[in-house]
């Protein structure tokens, strides 16, 4: 919510009034109606992480609400946010990339770039962790429609969790901690919300725009 600075003291906080139903409101609505909203909120989620390099990082849905005659999500609660870094933001974005193209050298080489890795992993390590983040840019690597539901990724790293305890040998980057609550969160809502989303023409589209104005 936008903060009022005129009407703002000391003492008081005056925010914009927001119209809308929590975000989660939605899960009876028809089918083009949820896929719009899981749309809308992975194309805010990669715009926070890749344009904006600034993400509110509370995944809560009563924090996003839809408003149904604007078309638009409001975002409620920005006591939970990170600043991203360019470096960090652009090697997600290769990794991301890598995950679309196939590319298993540029996920290991991105990820030791950003503190994923050290560069000293055993080879059960590497694998689990090329398949966990494959795992979070399935969405982004196939033109079909991605069926949340269907395909529910999050329970497929729920299983390589037991190989990182054992074999990771350095602790992620700190704000892998937060991005990673904010993309599961995304994806948990499009499951709840039983979205069936082209994700990948989404993606390539913010790489574009990267690309273009990184020149």
């Amino acid at each position: 919510a936008v903060v009022s600075t005129q009407s703002t003291g000391r003492h008081v906080l005056t925010q914009e009034f927001v119209e809308g139903e929590p975000i989660d409101s939605f899960v009876d609505a028809p089918l083009a109606l949820r896929n719009a909203i899981g749309l809308k909120m992975l194309k805010l989620c990669l715009r926070e992480l890749f344009e904006f390099q600034y993400m509110q990082t509370d995944p809560n849905w009563s924090n996003f609400f839809y408003n149904a005659e604007t078309r638009k999500i409001q975002l409620l609660d920005f006591g939970a946010t990170l600043d991203l870094t360019e470096q960090f933001s652009d090697s997600y974005l290769r990794v991301i990339r890598a995950c679309a193209t196939g590319d298993r050298d540029t996920i290991i080489s991105a990820s030791k770039e950003m503190g994923f890795l050290s560069g000293y992993e055993s080879d059960v390590m590497l694998e689990a962790h090329v398949e966990a983040i494959k795992v979070v840019g399935e969405p982004f690597a196939t033109d079909e429609p991605y069926d949340f539901v269907e395909q529910a990724a999050y329970k497929r790293v729920a299983k390589l969790l037991e190989v990182f305890a054992k074999h990771r040998i350095t602790a992620p980057p700190e704000e892998s901690y937060a991005l990673n609550r904010k993309l599961s969160g995304a994806f948990l809502l499009c499951n709840k919300l039983n979205a069936v989303i082209p994700c990948k023409p989404l993606f390539d589209r913010v790489y574009e725009h990267k690309m273009a104005t990184a020149k």
